[in-house]
C-alpha cells in the first residue's frame, strides 16, 4: 500500500484553499489503486474533517500541526498537545514580557484573515476553532526575542507556517506521521510539503517532495532536505505533476 502523507495549503490546495481539478482527476485514479491520502495540516479539526469528506477514501489524518489525529476509529489527541486557553494565557505573557505586536489569529478582524488567508468569509469561523495550537503575526525582526521569552516555558514550542506563526506543545507532524505510520504500515511513502513546518514528516518518508511557492521552494526547507525532489509547479499543478510521476509513472508502492 501507498501513502501520501501531504500538507494542505499552499500544497495540496491553491492559494484560494480550494481543490484544483486537476488533483481532483489524478484522486480518481489513485483511490481505485488503494493509494492512502493522508493530510498532515495546521487546519483545525473541523476544517481537517471536511476536507477528508472532499477527498474521499478513508479518513486518516492529522490537524494543528500534529496535535491529534483523525482515524476511521475516532479522533486521539496527542500526549504533549497543550490546551489553546493555556497557550493563549501564555503567548499574551510574552507579548506583555517583549513589548511587542504580536496579534492572535482570534483576535484579527474577519476582513483581515480574508485577505491574510485567501480564504472566502464564510470560512473563516472555522479557522478560529483553535484547539491545541494558537496561530499569531509578529514582525520577522521579533524572532529571538519570542525565542528567549519562551526560554523558560519548555512545555511549548513555535513554528513558522506559510502564513502564521504558531505556539503550541511540544508535538509536531513528523509525531503524528510516525503514530499514522505505524497504523498504517505502508509499503512505501511519498511526503509533500511547502513549508519549514513541514520538514519534520518530510524526514520520515521514502519519497519527500518539496512544492514551490510562487517566489520559489521555502530555503529553510530546501536547506533541511537538500537531496528532496521539487515539484514543476506551486500548489495543485506541482502536486499532481509530481505525485503522477511517482505513484503512476514509477509505480512507488505497486
Amino acid at each position: 500500500m501507498l501513502v501520501i502523507f501531504t500538507d494542505l495549503d499552499g500544497t495540496l490546495l491553491e492559494e484560494d484553499g480550494s481543490l484544483s481539478e486537476e488533483v481532483r482527476v489524478l484522486l480518481g485514479v489513485l483511490r481505485p489503486r488503494g493509494v492512502r491520502i493522508v493530510p498532515l495540516t495546521s487546519k483545525t479539526r473541523v476544517e481537517l474533517c471536511q476536507w477528508l469528506e472532499e477527498l474521499g477514501g478513508d479518513r486518516w489524518g492529522s490537524f494543528e500541526n500534529g496535535a491529534g489525529l483523525v482515524t476511521p476509529f475516532g479522533i486521539e489527541i496527542v500526549p504533549g498537545a497543550l490546551e489553546v486557553a493555556r497557550l493563549r494565557a501564555i503567548l499574551r505573557g510574552v507579548r506583555e514580557e517583549a513589548r511587542l505586536p504580536i496579534s492572535l489569529v482570534e483576535e484579527m478582524p474577519d476582513e483581515e484573515l480574508v485577505e491574510r488567508t485567501g480564504l472566502p468569509l464564510q470560512w473563516i469561523p472555522l479557522v478560529r476553532a483553535r484547539e491545541f495550537d494558537l496561530p499569531f503575526c509578529a514582525p520577522e525582526d521579533a524572532r529571538e526575542e519570542i525565542y528567549r521569552a519562551l526560554e523558560h516555558r519548555p512545555l511549548t514550542r513555535l513554528m513558522k507556517g506559510n502564513r502564521f506563526w504558531y505556539l503550541l506543545g511540544r508535538h509536531d507532524k513528523a509525531d503524528a506521521a510516525r503514530l499514522l505510520m505505524e497504523r498504517l504500515r505502508p509499503a512505501a511513502t511519498i511526503g509533500l510539503g511547502d513549508s519549514s513546518n513541514d520538514t519534520g514528516f518530510l524526514r520520515l518518508v521514502d519519497h519527500p517532495v518539496l512544492v514551490p511557492r510562487r517566489s520559489g521552494v521555502d530555503e529553510v526547507l530546501k536547506a533541511a532536505l537538500p537531496g528532496a525532489a521539487v515539484a514543476p509547479a506551486p500548489a495543485g499543478a506541482g502536486w499532481t505533476a509530481a505525485v503522477r510521476r511517482l505513484a503512476l509513472e514509477d509505480g512507488i508502492g505497486a
